[in-house]
């Protein structure tokens, strides 16, 4: 029972150090920086989908409730939408970006900063630049439409990460991608903020005991974002950040309960969204859902 409480404390630093650091030193050693991400990224996948089996937060939780086919049609659809829309705005914004260099005679991007200050600092700017859309999402009833499909699950484990609308999908996602383009933030910056998303995105959602202690100021994970899916909008509308809670703690708007280690049942009250990944893809077109006011 020791060991166990050891691993708890200890699995996530110790992933984070080897994935992140791992992949900083790779890069500055001069491997191909998507080479880099794409090996981080598949080895935090098996390790979090083992993790979910060996040191479950719930073991309910590891069972489908009717949500696994919908989950797997989200996944391919999350990842498709991005590779479509992404170097559409970016390819715009890195020329306006290229000519606000050029009138400004002077880099936007601190390319000379060591890799890993560029990466403390990219991860800062991209949160911003996420952290208002998705707090949008909970505060604009239209916007909140897109954003029910995401929240309506009753339970968190790695695959409905990102179980997300095409709407919500596309309206984060030019978001995401203004502000490291407009920089001119350099390939290796963009793979390891990829890696970073990847890891960070699978521990947020992982049904995986373990427990952050102060870093539970920092990192939007596990515990932390398990009150962001509490069914009451009191506990449910914090903790908005997509990997880290910068600007949460900016804006007031972290939150934890430390008298326990999470809701007591995940959702949205009065849920009328239906179970179909196609029947969901019209709820925002109906208002079928409650909002969460």
């Amino acid at each position: 029972m020791k060991a166990i409480n050891i691993i708890t404390w200890l699995v996530f630093p110790v992933m984070v150090v080897a994935v992140l650091g791992g992949g900083v030193w790779a890069i500055d050693a001069g491997h191909e920086p998507s080479l880099v991400a794409g090996v981080g990224t598949f080895v935090s996948l098996a390790l979090v989908v083992l993790l979910e089996r060996l040191l479950p937060y719930r073991k309910d939780w590891n069972q489908s409730q009717g949500d696994l086919g919908a989950d797997l049609l989200y996944l391919p659809s999350y990842f498709g939408i991005n590779a479509l829309v992404q170097p559409l705005v970016v390819a715009g914004i890195v020329l306006g970006g290229g000519l606000l260099s050029e009138s400004l005679d002077v880099g936007l991007w601190p390319s000379d900063w060591p890799l890993l200050a560029q990466f403390l600092l990219a991860c800062v700017v991209v949160e911003f630049f996420d952290y208002w859309p998705h707090r949008w999402m909970h505060e604009v009833p239209l916007l909140w439409r897109f954003h029910a499909i995401h929240h309506n699950p009753k339970r968190l484990y790695w695959l409905n990460a990102t179980r997300a609308h095409f709407g919500e999908v596309v309206f984060r996602g030019i978001f995401n991608a203004i502000p490291l383009a407009v920089l001119g933030a350099g390939d290796e910056v963009l793979a390891l903020i990829g890696l970073a998303n990847s890891l960070l995105g699978l521990f947020q959602h992982a049904n995986i005991n373990f427990k952050l202690g102060p870093l539970s100021w920092v990192f939007s994970v596990g515990e932390m974002h398990r009150w962001h899916h509490s069914v009451k909008v009191s506990e449910a509308n914090h903790n908005y950040g997509s990997n880290f809670l910068f600007w949460d703690v900016v804006f007031g708007t972290r939150y934890r309960d430390t008298e326990r280690s999470g809701p007591d049942r995940l959702g949205i009250e009065n849920d009328h969204i239906p179970s179909s990944w196609w029947s969901q893809l019209g709820v925002p077109f109906k208002n079928t859902s409650s909002n969460p006011e």
